[in-house]
């Protein structure tokens, strides 16, 4: 099996992850809005679960491998939702940061919601070969690494960290530099499956993922135009995109689940991880 060690390495992002939420969600819990909590849970929960599949699938426990898959078909919906709902109420809230950085970046949180969608669509379609199924799964956490290490350079790092207004500006420098981070781990993930003669799709769907939301986020997202229509998504009733979160998300998971792609030779996966 590929990556036999990947729980490990996804348990240590979880531990980021919660580090570099910590001051502005998880110590704040019972003050964050009803959109941080829908995003804050099923993120968490999807990082868990792929932790699960990595480690059934080494056991090898293929009856733990498929619950864990099907598990994934009640979560992927509002896991969708979710993201929609967070980048409204980042967008409107009443606050500097929103002002200076929320309408840029609200093109990321979009593309990083689409480009989890098609990895977990992929992953299904695709778990019939196991190199390629492991690979999408393990894309769909890629959108997740910058917004964290961003925020561990801004909660952590001198220089960089962010203790009041003044220091807003540094957020911009901790979004580059996660972004190349996240950018370089992806390259490194390439030459290694091209070093190998391994499926190179998956990792370069995910850097090019990255590449485009750092790349819109200094061009067009800082245009009048998509200001205009980040402010007409944010009129968007909760219900409404909390509708179309569930039904993209379900809708990704009966497609690949519903159209396997034959792959002639390749083991098949036991089932969706």
């Amino acid at each position: 099996m590929p990556f036999r060690g990947a729980h490990y390495i996804i348990a240590a992002f979880l531990v980021v992850t919660i580090a570099a939420f910590w001051p502005s969600y998880f110590s704040i819990l019972g003050a964050a809005p009803g959109a941080h909590h829908i995003h804050g849970v099923t993120a968490t929960l999807w990082v868990l679960l792929l932790i699960w599949q990595s480690w059934s699938i080494r056991q090898p426990n293929f009856a733990l491998h498929k619950w864990g898959g099907r598990t994934s078909f009640l979560l992927a919906p509002p896991f969708v939702a979710g993201g929609l709902l967070v980048t409204k109420v980042t967008v409107i809230k009443d606050s500097p940061f929103t002002e200076m950085f929320a309408i840029s970046l609200s093109f990321a949180d979009f593309a990083s919601v689409a480009a989890f969608v098609l990895f977990y669509f992929l992953a299904l379609r695709n778990r019939r070969s196991v190199e390629h199924h492991s690979r999408f799964m393990l894309a769909t956490i890629f959108p997740l690494i910058p917004p964290s290490v961003a925020r561990i350079f801004t909660g952590y790092v001198p220089g960089v960290a962010i203790r009041g207004p003044e220091d807003l500006p540094n957020f911009e420098v901790a979004l580059n530099l996660s972004f190349v981070i996240a950018a370089a781990f992806t390259i490194a993930l390439i030459i290694q499956d091209a070093r190998r003669k391994k499926p190179l799709t998956p990792f370069l769907l995910a850097l090019a993922s990255l590449v485009l939301m750092i790349g819109v986020y200094h061009t067009y997202g800082n245009t009048a135009h998509w200001e205009q229509t980040v402010l007409a998504y944010a009129r968007v009733s909760d219900a409404t995109l909390i509708i179309a979160g569930i039904v993209i998300g379900a809708g990704a998971a009966l497609l690949g689940w519903s159209f396997p792609r034959k792959t002639a030779g390749a083991p098949p996966v036991a089932a969706a991880a």
